[in-house]
């Protein structure tokens, strides 16, 4: 899978949720989310803990810098019988990273995702993603559209994961 996207560091969601719902864009809800990131050569891995019930390993690679990227990334689900075992197994196989915790609020417009972040020691962000379903060039043009119509350009643009803003890089 894949998708364009930008981090934001962001002071107030205020005026973001605002504009997100004079256009349209429908609530997702909002998530505690506890990823755990392991040391992975090729890429990042994490294990993802959703509001306590719910899990899924991402694997992603993307570049970092601060304009819009292209991530690539895959997602698979786990068994929450199978979340303690499957934790066990990815410490043991590559070694913990950091734990990045974070309440997320997601917004949807169209197929981009509007992620609304408080992370726990590292501050307030926005996340654009929009997924690329066919052509890259038409998706291109609505993450465009998303970037313009939030007023992204004035806010401070961030190239590293939050992983490596608690790890201080």
């Amino acid at each position: 899978m894949k998708n364009i996207e930008v981090k934001v560091k962001i002071g107030n969601f205020k005026k973001i949720v605002s504009i997100l719902k004079s256009n349209g864009a429908k609530r997702g809800g909002i998530f505690h989310q506890v990823d755990t990131y392991y040391n992975c050569k090729n890429g990042r891995l994490k294990l993802r803990e959703i509001n306590e019930n719910k899990s899924e390993i991402i694997f992603y690679i993307r570049p970092n810098h601060e304009e819009n990227k292209v991530s690539e990334y895959n997602v698979l689900k786990i068994d929450k019988k199978k979340l303690k075992e499957t934790k066990l197994f990815l410490s043991q196989a590559f070694g913990e990273k950091v734990i990045v915790e974070k309440e997320r609020e997601i917004w949807i417009l169209k197929n981009t995702r509007i992620h609304l972040d408080k992370v726990k020691k590292a501050g307030s962000f926005l996340e654009l993603e929009t997924v690329v379903k066919g052509k890259l060039e038409k998706f291109q043009t609505e993450y465009a559209e998303v970037y313009k119509m939030l007023e992204l350009e004035k806010y401070t643009k961030i190239k590293n994961s939050y992983s490596d803003i608690l790890l201080g890089k």
